[in-house]
């Protein structure tokens, strides 16, 4: 429901969940660091002739300071603008002559390029990828004709309700830590954005001793490692990375409320957000399960999990919204816990508010029953294999896992979203959901003048 203003990596349609059998001449996972401190982390998996590479670099909105957010996800899009070797353009009809898969997406923790292409042109994409580590161009020309795109961008999120307020709302909730400000930057510092600022955040942070590297496919994860460590091990190391910006969130007292008005068709929007705990607490496990309980997942087409849910049934079926989400993201540091509903065109801001919020009281009081906790166990571990069932997505959410230290692999996550139970949900709940630190924003659409 709340939008994302990245562009979300696309994977091809994905194939049913049965485990295949063992292959002979295979090896299990594998990590490697190499001498100029990329991390390499190698997938066998054998679901067709094809490898997908993904290369994680450390660096996001939280590693910008006031008057540079918006800088990591600027310079995302100037990393496709070309490099010496390979000219603007080079990259892309490359990818395409090959019937490739490729993108990019910049987070509050990360920025991460990705090529999924047949297994035989695996090394094209090593190639192209330890090419514009260190080796973009980043021209003033080029610069000022992104500024145009990327304010656009900007502009489309704005049309988006959604995204305004949740945007409010999460400026709101952060009054020190930098994921606060968000990833995309505030218009006015896009345009103020440099040629020359841009290629130092790019020669600072783009660096194998600031990146990993996540490949996935039909190769032994001994040979797909060496083949990455073959392209990335030549590539220089920054000398000048430093620490990020420090600014732990301290604790929050009492409420925050928003209210963003805006003109429009739009329907009115509901929106929480409570302060919760980074992916290496040992409760992140049992917060992801009570996203699902409150709201459903997102797997399979016809919402049948939505529809199980404790705010489906407690807004959607009573008339009261048309819609109700739930989520906890995996972040490297403390982030959110967020619920936000559309409400129907005459339904009060208060009415809803108030039934979400005993909803959640409710299920901080109470233990998830045998069936319901048995329910949302199969939604939690259906979506997990079902969101990794390709080549392309078990990379991905390796290195998501990864990147948050959340844990070392899909099978460790698997394996401790198995083990929760009722009361770890019930206490999960409890730790969370308190007043002292919801924040609470309001989607309000006003008649047009």
């Amino acid at each position: 429901m709340r939008r994302r203003w990245t562009r979300p990596a696309r994977a091809p349609a994905r194939r049913s969940l049965a485990r295949l059998g063992s292959i002979p001449d295979s090896d299990g996972p594998l990590t490697r660091r190499l001498d100029n401190g990329l991390v390499i982390h190698a997938i066998e998996a054998r679901h067709a002739p094809v490898v997908s590479l993904w290369v994680w670099y450390h660096v996001g909105g939280r590693d910008e300071v006031p008057g540079t957010t918006g800088m990591s996800h600027f310079l995302e899009h100037m990393l496709f603008k070309g490099t010496r070797k390979h000219p603007k353009g080079d990259l892309d009809r490359l990818l395409a002559r090959y019937g490739a898969q490729w993108n990019a997406f910049t987070s509050e923790d990360v920025t991460c390029y990705f090529e999924t292409l047949p297994k035989a042109h695996y090394e094209v994409a090593l190639e192209l990828e330890a090419d514009r580590m260190r080796g973009a161009l980043i021209s003033v020309e080029e610069t000022e004709a992104e500024r145009t795109v990327i304010v656009s961008e900007r502009e489309g999120y704005e049309n988006d309700p959604s995204f305004l307020l949740g945007e409010e709302l999460q400026a709101a909730a952060f009054s020190r830590h930098t994921y606060g400000q968000g990833v995309i930057g505030s218009k006015d510092e896009i345009r103020l954005m440099s040629r020359d600022g841009l290629y130092a955040h790019y020669r600072r942070f783009y660096a194998p001793n600031n990146a990993y590297v996540v490949v996935s496919g039909d190769g032994r994860a001994s040979r797909l490692a060496d083949a990455a460590a073959e392209a990335f091990a030549p590539v220089e190391p920054s000398t000048d990375l430093g620490e990020p910006p420090r600014a732990p969130e301290p604790p929050q007292h009492g409420e925050r409320r928003v209210v963003v008005k805006r003109a429009g068709g739009a329907l009115p929007i509901v929106m929480i957000a409570f302060h919760a705990p980074r992916a290496t607490d040992p409760r992140a496990a049992a917060l992801t399960a009570l996203a699902v309980a409150l709201a459903g997942t997102s797997a399979g087409s016809d919402g049948a999990s939505g529809r199980s849910s404790r705010l489906h049934r407690a807004l959607v079926e009573k008339g009261l919204a048309t819609d109700v989400d739930a989520s906890y993201q995996l972040m490297k540091d403390p982030f959110l816990f967020w619920i936000d509903a559309t409400l129907r065109p005459d339904v009060a801001h208060a009415d809803v508010e108030r039934t979400l919020r005993d909803e959640l009281d409710r299920i901080a009081a109470e233990p998830l029953g045998d069936e319901e906790l048995a329910r949302v166990r199969r939604q939690l571990l259906a979506t997990t294999a079902f969101a990794t069932d390709t080549v392309t997505w078990r990379a991905f959410r390796t290195g998501q896992l990864l990147s948050t230290g959340a844990a070392g692999s899909i099978d460790d996550w698997y394996r401790r979203l198995a083990a929760v139970g009722a009361d770890d949900v019930r206490e999960a709940a409890a730790s969370v959901f308190v007043e002292r630190s919801r924040n609470v924003g309001w989607f309000v659409p006003e008649a047009a003048p």
